[in-house]
């Protein structure tokens, strides 16, 4: 056998020897994991399942994002109404969301934010977002409440409680007027369109 050769075996059989001296230090090393603590935990939870099957816990969700653009819209609205006062506003926007969400249990509102500014015409509308949230069952569910103020016409109540426009007859011709789905006041004869006094009123409000 020449001495290359001879090197070579050498050679090989050092590494078979490294070879099994790592696959048994594995082998140890995953018996004393086996019986560790951790590894008892982990059976005893597998056994758990396999006997009983597992029941995934529903985690309540966190309160819903809003659309916070009052940075953007607010100076807008304040530049073409001046008397704009947003916290007198929130306020009663807030209040006719509670009153819808009467009947929920805790119910509760976050924070309400202008979420858009709109103007077609002479019309006004702002978008608004309510970050709420209520009780059903044992779990908290959370809510985005979208809701519109319109600024329309204000509500004049006659003896009966049906609404009525502030100017009851027309001051062009004298006939009756009207109060259209969008709370202008308008001539039945002539289509005159009255100018009265106009308010800031929730026309809608709807649970993203």
């Amino acid at each position: 056998m020449t001495p290359a050769i001879l090197i070579k075996y050498l050679i090989i059989s050092l590494i078979a020897l490294c070879g099994v001296a790592v696959v048994g230090g594995i082998v140890r090393f995953v018996r004393r994991a086996g019986r560790s603590a951790e590894a008892q935990v982990v059976r005893e939870l597998v056994n758990l399942v396999s006997e009983n099957g597992l029941d995934f816990v529903n985690e309540p969700e966190h309160p819903r994002l809003i659309s916070n653009m009052n940075r953007i819209y607010l100076p807008m609205i304040e530049k073409d109404f001046p008397d704009f006062d947003w916290n007198e506003i929130k306020a009663m926007l807030e209040k006719e969301i509670r009153a819808k969400y009467d009947e929920k249990t805790d119910f509760d509102i976050e924070e309400t934010v202008i979420s858009r500014y709109e103007k077609t015409g002479a019309k006004r509308f702002i978008s608004c977002e309510s970050s709420a949230s209520y009780n059903e069952g044992e779990t908290k569910k959370y809510i985005c409440v979208q809701s519109v103020l319109s600024f329309l016409n204000s509500k004049k109540l006659d003896e009966n409680g049906n609404e009525q426009p502030r100017t009851l007859t027309c001051q062009n011709c004298g006939a009756t007027l009207t109060r259209t789905a969008i709370g202008e006041v308008v001539c039945e004869y002539c289509g005159t369109v009255v100018v009265g006094e106009k308010v800031w009123q929730v026309t809608s409000i709807k649970e993203k």
